[in-house]
């Protein structure tokens, strides 16, 4: 774990400076708009979605669709870019109708943290380049399951031992800014 990641989560839930996390969640990522046009030269479709009072600001960027004889497969994006610690994440993910009248789900699907498609690695590139210019770096999914253990119990929330970087810096999952 990265020692400004181990010091946010520190400060926040063992040391209890939730004004921190709550001042953090208010403030708005000033580039996004920047970013955005870049990625919609791009992609077919993208989605910010609202990020008001949260860590983290989220895009869904539908990268592309490819039509073939048996339907069709729909490469995405999700990014989400931490207000907490400078940080961001970048999820690609692919579905397609499950051709199989057997199977057992509808669709098919996966996620990782590289590419599926050409132009998903371009929308990829441009992104990680432009917010390692800004300062910023990359998490990736064990960076983000990583557990923090020894967080204590806040207020009458429940006590958890498994709480995760993602869950500590990219959810506010003490509703810490939604809160009376």
């Amino acid at each position: 774990m990265q020692n400004d990641i181990k010091k946010a989560i520190e400060d926040i839930y063992i040391n209890g400076n939730t004004e921190l996390f709550i001042s953090k969640c208010r403030d708005t990522v000033d580039f996004l708009d920047e970013l955005l046009e870049k990625i919609k030269t791009k992609s077919e479709n993208v989605e910010k979605f609202f990020d008001s009072n949260e860590p983290s600001s989220e895009i869904r960027i539908v990268v592309n669709r490819c039509s073939f004889s048996e339907g069709e497969i729909e490469y995405v994006s999700l990014l989400q870019i931490n207000k907490i610690v400078k940080y961001f994440y970048l999820q690609d993910e692919f579905s397609i109708a499950n051709p199989d009248t057997d199977g057992m789900d509808l669709y098919l699907d996966g996620f990782r943290n590289e590419p599926y498609s050409k132009k998903q690695f371009d929308v990829d590139e441009t992104i990680c380049n432009f917010l390692t210019e800004k300062g910023y770096s990359r998490l990736y999914i064990n960076d983000m399951d990583e557990v923090y253990p020894g967080i204590k119990k806040f207020k009458d929330r429940e006590e958890t031992n498994q709480m995760t970087v993602g869950k500590a810096l990219f959810m506010d999952m003490w509703e810490l800014c939604n809160s009376d």
